[in-house]
């Protein structure tokens, strides 16, 4: 695997693990959760970024 690719993967995963880590600490109630946040509707932007973080690290851990 390329070195290109790889840091795709690592950016990839670097927009997706802070929706994450805020979605369990919201869970937990350490934080304000993200629907008390965004609201309903507005959960379309963290999980569009999360979605889209991972998708990009698939294409940057993808083996050939």
């Amino acid at each position: 695997m390329s070195a290109k690719r790889r840091l795709l993967g690592y950016i990839g995963v670097a927009l997706a693990l802070p929706w994450a880590i805020w979605f369990l600490l919201g869970l937990t109630g350490l934080v304000p959760s993200l629907v008390s946040v965004f609201g309903i509707p507005g959960l379309r932007i963290p999980a569009s970024c999360a979605i889209a973080g991972l998708l990009i690290a698939a294409v940057g851990f993808c083996h050939d």
